[in-house]
């Protein structure tokens, strides 16, 4: 792909050239820091564009920025305006900065300044702007606020954000992505003023020395891409000084630390996630010690049992990529059909989940995919998609760890993607902490991703399809995709289209299943009765609580979500979506609710479960049946309904003879609880009991009581 030079307009190539020469015939009324050059600003430019033009940024970056050309003026404009913090100020405006700000490498800008123009080495942008090359004083005003915005993020304070600049409208540039892109190729330079303030402000006090001389202390002699660490940058220096050295190491930390920044606030963000100083010693031993984490040891803990107890789980997270692949492309064309297809061989020894989604390139595939902990479908970048509002997509895909689990079931993997234009990717993965074989994809019609995994031999002796086909006809149940299945034989099965509510039984009055009112989820509940002859027994035994799902996927089972005296009764299935989602544990096997979305969920289910018993007891009204019998269903599903959880909404669907008996237990509970326990408080007042079926019994027991 072309340089950012190259991309330039012709127009816009000749406004940067006036602005780098109006910067450079600026009056200097002090000598820079360094001392090597009197002109600073060509001197440090040179890097940063180096920087900018080669290596530093990456095709969709690239293609991001020549969008539109004002883009590429602005960002080549502030390279020359402010080649690095502090260095193209004049003498006074650095002891301003010293004086203010003390080793804090703080923006010296005031707000006096950008009012006029931001001031650089003289040269007074607001003021001047006819001759740099400025069409408005509003693109003067824009390109202060640029420079501005760099010399934010490069001092660690918070991205340009145009709130602090109400009267202005940058809504048409990018600044916060050049600000970005000019941050961090300034900060990389290390032969810089501002960088090497900061070198400097890491060495002890009474080793503080002049610029010249620490500049003098170290060499960069190589910087870029690393050769063998992917979306690393690596900078080589040799180093003849071990305080030198020891401070060059604490920035590279602060770089870390600014790069993560800067990703987690960028669109698209930068392909590389990781910083490393590569000091060569000259005459001293260093002893760099610091916290690590073992590559090995959190690979096995992120692909071993250790976090997925079930080997099985790697068909899930594989169909779960799949389904957020597919989201993805719907998004972006509205006449797209899904597909998933999971195919066993003949053998059972390979096991394929093929989609036709959005499909992955180099870039994606640098960035995401070998990030462990990194998912695009939770990222920034995911908001640059050109989504239609109306349609009700929610991605799966949370840690971006969850391939790791194909590891404990194959020893090979071998991925095929492709995502048009780009040409396909044939991946091969032998060992998870070894190198990818990576070769070109001659299949030109090929798109989406196809995932091959080659089983480890098994030891278990039956057909193995059998466990994972009951494995997903178990966990993958309300997909809005339809998953096809091929086991060895060539049979078809199509998982994860069922419907949530429950088959209902043949005969009449036996089943009563009740929709929950879950928002933009969906839940049902199942009570089950007891019929003999001609007329309802009784309440059936279920035990199992409620099945949580998430975006048609199992979670987990609980009935701490019922009613205690309806746990022995009752089972429901929830399927969490939309707003109603909730975070989940690394292996998906644990749902984190707030005390917010917990207590609402309960909420909906006590409801639903007032309608399921009204519909059990008019069915029970309608049958002929001996009284003693109907006073045993009413007392047994009365048993499913704490008083002190029934509101007013919940009462009301209650058929009468269940709200009798609670109110006889209400009623017990006041005349017991405060006659014999709190007769020193007095009767109980509205604030602790707050529901209008409550108000008619307190009256009445405070009338006896007076």
């Amino acid at each position: 792909m072309k340089t950012l030079w190259e991309q330039m307009p012709e127009g816009v190539r000749k406004r940067v050239e006036a602005v780098r020469r109006a910067v450079a015939q600026r009056p200097d009324d002090g000598k820079p820091p360094v001392g090597t050059d009197t002109n600073e600003t060509a001197l440090r430019s040179g890097p940063v564009i180096e920087m900018l033009n080669g290596w530093l940024l990456d095709d969709e970056q690239k293609q991001a920025l020549a969008q539109d050309g004002e883009n590429l003026f602005y960002l080549y404009a502030a390279v020359y305006l402010c080649p690095s913090v502090g260095c193209a100020l004049s003498a006074s405006a650095r002891e301003e900065a010293s004086a203010t700000h003390p080793g804090t490498g703080r923006s010296p800008f005031r707000r006096a300044d950008l009012d006029g123009g931001v001031r650089d080495g003289g040269v007074r942008i607001g003021h001047q702007w006819s001759e740099m090359g400025l069409m408005t004083r509003q693109q003067a005003h824009t390109l202060a606020a640029v420079c501005q915005a760099a010399w934010g993020t490069a001092s660690q304070e918070p991205l340009f954000c145009s709130a602090g600049f109400p009267n202005r409208s940058y809504a048409a540039i990018n600044i916060v992505l050049i600000a970005a892109c000019l941050s961090l190729a300034r900060s990389l330079d290390l032969k810089a003023t501002a960088t090497l303030q900061r070198v400097r402000d890491y060495m002890a006090c009474q080793r503080k020395i002049s610029y010249a001389v620490l500049a003098s202390g170290f060499k960069v002699t190589a910087m870029g891409a690393h050769p063998f660490f992917p979306g690393t940058i690596r900078i080589r220096i040799h180093c003849g000084d071990p305080e030198i050295h020891r401070a060059l190491k604490h920035h590279e930390q602060s770089m870390q630390r600014l790069l993560q920044r800067l990703n987690s606030a960028v669109t698209p963000r930068f392909l590389f996630s990781d910083i490393l100083y590569e000091i060569e010693a000259d005459g001293y031993t260093p002893l760099d010690m610091k916290f690590s984490v073992d590559s090995s040891a959190a690979l096995q803990l992120f692909s071993g049992n250790r976090l997925y107890a079930d080997k099985r789980a790697f068909l899930r997270e594989l169909i779960q990529n799949a389904i957020d692949a597919c989201h993805l492309k719907a998004m972006m064309n509205s006449s797209y059909a899904p597909e998933i297809v999971i195919a066993f061989d003949d053998h059972i020894r390979r096991v394929t989940v093929r989609d036709n989604g959005i499909g992955m390139d180099r870039q994606w595939l640098e960035k995401y995919f070998l990030k462990i902990g990194i998912s695009f479908y939770q990222s920034d970048d995911i908001r640059r998609v050109d989504r239609d509002t109306r349609m009700d997509v929610h991605f799966i895909s949370q840690f971006g760890i969850g391939f790791l689990s194909c590891f404990l079931v194959a020893d090979k993997i071998v991925i095929r993607t492709r995502k048009p234009p780009a040409p396909g990717l044939v991946i091969t993965i032998t060992h998870l902490r070894d190198y990818f074989d990576v070769r070109f994809l001659e299949d030109t019609t090929f798109s989406g991703t196809e995932v091959t995994l080659h089983l480890k031999p098994s030891r278990i002796n039956y057909c193995r399809s059998l466990e994972y086909v009951g494995y997903l006809k178990t966990n993958i149940r309300f997909l809005k995709v339809p998953v096809r299945l091929i086991d060895e034989k060539g049979r078809v099965t199509v998982i994860g289209k069922e419907r949530l509510a429950y088959e209902r039984d043949g005969r009449r009055g036996v089943d009563f299943v009740t929709d929950l009112d879950m928002g933009t989820s969906e839940g049902c509940l199942l009570l089950k009765a007891v019929k003999q002859t001609d007329h309802i027994q009784g309440v059936e035994k279920a035990l199992g609580g409620i099945a949580v799902f998430q975006d048609g996927i199992f979670v987990t089972q609980l009935d701490s979500l019922l009613p205690e005296g309806a746990r022995q009764n009752v089972i429901g299935r929830i399927n969490l979506l939309g707003r109603e989602r909730c975070e989940l544990s690394m292996d998906r096997n644990r749902i984190f609710w707030s005390q917010e979305q917990l207590g609402e969920i309960k909420r909906r289910i006590h409801h639903g479960l007032a309608t399921a018993v009204d519909q059990f007891m008019s069915e029970v009204e309608g049958q002929d049946m001996p009284d003693g019998t109907r006073r045993s269903i009413v007392n047994q599903l009365a048993v499913f309904f704490d008083i002190h959880q029934v509101d007013d909404a919940m009462h009301a669907r209650l058929p009468q003879a269940i709200r009798a008996v609670l109110e006889k237990r209400f009623r017990d509970f006041i005349r017991i609880h405060y006659t014999h326990t709190r007769p020193s408080q007095g009767g109980p007042g509205e604030e602790e009991y707050r529901q209008r079926w409550q108000r008619p019994i307190l009256e009445s027991l405070s009338r006896k009581a007076g």
